[in-house]
């Protein structure tokens, strides 16, 4: 079997990887024992290739954790026990283990730890736009942004060397252009992995009853007096003085890269003094001063939140009153960075008049190209989607509204038409809490509280016995496809593997429930729609407590992939023009994207057709048959 090149033991070769899977091999290189996390896009990468690293090199510990929370404290018993750890998740995933984080950091670290959180501005695949420095701010905890994917490699070594050194958790934080995006990496020596760690039995430190808390505190401020001595000579920030200008650019992570790029193409870097931090927090206060001191403007670059840029407001007052400080004054404080941005800003702050084309300029100066509104969309013979559409049936029978209070995951695509059952989406596991609210609120409607059932481990169980526990009437979904989805397939306790693909128990939603006291549950195939809308019907009927219906069909994608594995044959649909009578209920209803118009006429593509069925129930002409027999 050919090695990935990330796992390649070839110190100086070159090669080109992800930033996440740049951040794995930095791990490796440090020497990592155990790591931990929760999928989670744009996160999700950095598991998974620790993951592969762990069949070449078996004395490290990887594991898909149930939630964030339960994989940082993983990972943090890790490095109780005196062994390099690592805990990684997307940003809003810190907030599931913001308990754990925040009184882990009075603790410290023992062997190496590392928190990687990635941020996701512009909101690619997230709820929020939130910026974790405010998070590792709150917890005392120091944070390093990588500029690109080699630094990010080389900065999680020294992560983890700073944090034995300092007794400290360290945040490396990254974001979703540098996690996805590829560079030509240098390999490292790979150090032979401890293989294993010991507990030091030190109660005072790791059991935080108030007597030690209060103690563990005050250590933890000391450690950070320290801390903020030792990043003002972090190797990764870079300062250039020029002492012909009075004009300087602070840029930091990624936005270091945009800006070294735009000032040395159209050489300004001349014109400038510059300052790249890779320690956002502590921001280091002496080399900010130095730099800030005999300049007359600065402007600051950062993604999201003013974090820094107040920072340099508090410290001019102290180096430099005088300093005209600008950054989300040019900058926006939403939404990505880019080149384009940033070079305008940069322009604006230089009082520069060259126009700088946008990415819609540059394509539109090459070809006009005129695309169609292509929302996101659930594929084709989805699970959800038939789930979905026999809600709606069930609803229209009923003659009631229907309350859709939703999680995420795929199905959250059913908020789009035509399907739009999906009226709330808050976090994970929110759809049972926010569904028990409804019910208490005074609202009478059938409310509906839809999850997955990797969400379902993850957030769902607790919501779940609440509705128990106060007998709440809300009929809970769990769209169980058998698999992780929405961010690349990922086993979960329910699969029956592991991210390693050992065999392991096979836990059971529906017995859950019953552990929890749920009276009535219900098991659909929902491509059987009669079954499915009758299932719903009947939920809706129950006076008192709440009911559980489990959605289970495998994921289309997983379908097909175990029929090509099986040599089974997918046959499609197609639609019989002599008996189509043109109503287009098939797409108006549906939605589904194998369905095709070409002028007045629709047809099916025999592509992207799974052979689901469902839109052959719904076809009051009976014009969708199969198009060949098995």
């Amino acid at each position: 079997m050919v090695r990935p090149v990330f796992v390649q033991d070839s110190p100086g070769t070159r090669v080109i990887i992800l930033g996440n899977e740049a951040l794995a091999r930095g791990a490796l290189e440090a020497g990592v024992r155990v790591a931990a996390g929760y999928p989670g896009t744009p996160a999700t990468e950095i598991i998974e290739t620790l993951a592969t690293i762990s069949k070449y090199y078996p004395d490290i510990y990887v594991e898909w954790s149930i939630n964030e929370k339960v994989g940082f404290e993983t990972a943090f018993a890790g490095s109780m026990c005196g062994v390099r750890s690592i805990a990684c998740m997307k940003h809003v995933g810190l907030n599931v283990a913001l308990d754990s984080f925040v009184t882990a950091s009075y603790a410290g670290a023992r062997g190496g730890f590392v928190l990687v959180s990635v941020d996701d501005p512009d909101c690619h695949s997230s709820q929020n736009e939130q910026d974790n420095r405010q998070l590792a701010k709150l917890a005392f905890c120091p944070v390093f942004e990588p500029a690109n994917a080699n630094e990010a490699k080389e900065m999680i070594k020294f992560a983890f060397d700073f944090s034995e050194q300092y007794q400290t958790l360290v945040m490396l934080r990254s974001t979703t252009r540098l996690s996805h995006s590829q560079q030509d990496v240098k390999l490292g020596e790979i150090p032979q992995i401890k293989k294993a760690g010991k507990f030091d039995h030190d109660k005072s430190r790791w059991t935080f009853l108030p007597v030690n808390a209060r103690i563990q505190r005050k250590v933890m401020l000391e450690r950070m007096e320290r801390i903020r001595e030792a990043v003002e000579s972090n190797p990764f920030n870079k300062m250039m003085l020029n002492e012909n200008s009075r004009t300087g650019i602070l840029a930091a992570g990624l936005s270091h890269t945009y800006v070294s790029e735009y000032l040395e193409k159209n050489d300004f870097m001349r014109e400038v003094s510059y300052l790249k931090l890779a320690t956002t927090f502590p921001p280091p206060r002496k080399l900010i001063g130095e730099f800030v001191s005999n300049l007359d403007r600065i402007l600051v670059v950062e993604e999201l939140e003013p974090f820094i840029e107040e920072y340099v407001i508090m410290y001019a007052k102290e180096f430099n009153p005088a300093l005209e400080i600008i950054g989300k004054k040019l900058l926006p404080q939403f939404g990505e960075l880019s080149p384009e941005i940033t070079a305008e800003a940069i322009n604006n702050f230089l009082e520069k008049r060259q126009r700088i084309p946008t990415q819609k300029q540059k394509i539109q100066n090459q070809q006009e190209i005129k695309a169609p509104p292509r929302p996101p969309v659930l594929c084709p013979g989805c699970p959800h989607r038939a789930f979905f559409y026999a809600l709606k049936l069930a609803e229209k029978r009923s003659k009631t509204k229907f309350i859709y209070s939703s999680d995420i995951g795929c199905y959250t695509l059913g908020f789009y038409p035509p399907l739009e059952t999906i009226e709330t989406c808050l976090c994970m596991g929110a759809s049972i809490g926010m569904a028990n609210g409804f019910s208490k609120a005074g609202e009478d409607s059938p409310i509906f509280a839809i999850l997955g059932d990797s969400t379902f481990f993850h957030a769902g169980v607790p919501g779940l016995i609440n509705l128990v526990y106060n007998g709440s009437k809300v009929i809970v979904v769990v769209l169980d496809n058998g698999t992780t989805a929405m961010t690349g397939h990922q086993p979960h306790p329910g699969t029956g593997f592991r991210i390693d693909g050992s065999p392991s128990p096979k836990i059971q939603i529906e017995k859950i429930a019953e552990g929890c006291g749920v009276k009535y549950i219900r098991v659909t195939d929902p491509y059987n729609l009669k079954n499915t809308v009758d299932t719903i019907l009947e939920a809706v009927s129950l006076r008192d407590g709440p009911a559980l219906i489990i959605s289970r069909q495998d994921c289309t994608l997983v379908s097909q992939r175990k029929k090509r594995e099986a040599n089974d044959k997918i046959i499609p649909y197609k639609i019989d023009k002599n008996k189509c009578t043109k109503c287009r209920l098939c797409i108006t209803t549906l939605g589904c994207p194998a369905f095709l118009v070409k002028g007045d006429e629709v047809e099916i593509s025999q592509n992207l057709c799974f052979g689901c069925a469902i839109c052959q129930d719904l076809c009051p002409a009976e014009a969708i048959q199969k198009s060949e027999t098995e």
